[in-house]
């Protein structure tokens, strides 16, 4: 199984990826596209950072993790709130 990956809410409210950022924050899966478009999809960054978190802020994790544009030509995310 491969390493996860931490995404935290900073005091700004910016997410960001670090293993030793401050705050509350969420795993996901090291390399999975499918495991950050699940967790934007069923609401589990809401659930994790209890904030509400916009589709901004997760295509924001797609191009820092560099799968923006990786797709299969559907949205992960119906709206502009993804949990």
């Amino acid at each position: 199984m491969g390493e996860l990956v931490r995404v935290a809410r900073l005091a700004s409210g910016e997410l960001a990826i670090g293993r030793t950022l401050p705050g509350r924050g969420a795993w996901l899966c090291n390399g999975s596209k499918r495991c950050l478009d699940n967790a934007a999809r069923h609401g589990a960054f809401a659930r994790a950072l209890r904030a509400s978190v916009v589709r901004a802020e997760a295509d924001c994790l797609r191009v820092h993790l560099g799968w923006m544009g990786v797709s299969d030509g559907r949205s992960a995310i119906a709206d502009d709130r993804v949990g």
